[in-house]
């Protein structure tokens, strides 16, 4: 059993309630970030609302050695925070509404994303994920869009970079559907999620995963690859050419995809004018990905 402890605040305030919470004990604490979506060249830009107010959460958990006072600690918090114990909400919260549920989701293409706490039976081929707890309630168009790019060819014996990889879905498919090694880059250590995704699919021998910026000119990586995996946005692909071009074979596959509507076409002109060719370009919402071949010798 959970309960929930609610209090309204500045988002100014927020770092030190939370300082004085975890000083005493309070650790499970969450608010939502207050953010503005605005559209920019390179697709959206974020800013923080740092004059908005927030909820913060307080989670307490209930069992039969550590059951909760409700009132004791709603007394306790308002003293921390030098509040009025009134302005602290609470409500019960079932266990199954503690995270937002992650469905199953079908790619109609044969295959699923099964999270792993999903009991339903699919009738096709399964990906199996274990979704952050932050992950939200599904994968981005573009990410559905290069599984399904990948999950129709055969790469049996090819080699693949993935550039951006996250929770390691793209690497994953590429393995299940042969692909003899993988190389999973992301700028955070995401080491531990993805090899654990991975295990999940019975394919973790055939994927290493390297923490770096693809970006920075220090990165390297080794090797050269039939395809290059790259979800990320119109600039950075634009900026990354000189690095797929000298890590792809002849005849390579690159997966571009993170571009918009807006930005897409002058993403791939880059490209284009360096002699690789647009073999199919998917359109979700505003979302675009494509898949490009290196026509050079």
């Amino acid at each position: 059993m959970l309960h929930e402890f609610t209090i309204s605040m500045s988002l100014k305030k927020v770092d030190e309630a939370i300082e004085k919470l975890n000083f005493h004990g309070y650790y499970n604490l969450y608010y939502n970030q207050p953010i503005e979506q605005f559209t920019e060249d390179n697709g959206y830009g974020f800013r923080e609302l740092m004059d908005a107010d927030v909820d913060l959460k307080i989670f307490l958990e209930e069992t039969d050695e550590a059951p909760v006072d409700v009132e004791k600690v709603r007394e306790e918090i308002a003293s921390i925070l030098e509040m009025k114990k009134e302005a602290i909400h609470y409500q019960f919260v079932e266990a199954q509404d503690w995270q937002q549920p992650f469905p199953i989701i079908n790619l109609q293409n044969g295959w699923y994303i099964k999270p792993t706490h999903a009991e339903e039976e699919v009738e096709g081929r399964v990906i199996h994920f274990e979704p952050p707890r932050a992950f939200g309630s599904g994968l981005h168009e573009t990410t559905q869009d290069c599984l399904r790019f990948i999950l129709r060819e055969d790469l049996r014996g090819k080699k693949i970079l993935d550039l951006g990889t996250g929770a390691g879905l793209l690497s994953i498919a590429a393995a299940l559907v042969g692909a003899e090694q993988v190389v999973a880059v992301d700028i955070e250590d995401v080491e531990d999620e993805v090899l654990y995704n991975a295990r999940l699919n019975k394919v973790e021998k055939r994927i290493s995963v390297i923490q770096g910026d693809v970006l920075h000119p220090t990165f390297r990586v080794d090797g050269l690859f039939d395809w290059i995996l790259v979800n990320i946005a119109a600039n950075e692909i634009k900026k990354l050419y000189a690095f797929l071009d000298s890590h792809l074979v002849s005849n390579g596959k690159l997966l571009l995809s993170g571009m918009v509507e807006w930005n897409y076409k002058e993403a791939l002109d880059v490209y284009a004018e360096k002699g690789y060719h647009v073999e199919q370009i998917s359109h979700s919402n505003e979302w675009v990905t494509a898949l490009v071949t290196k026509k050079k010798g």
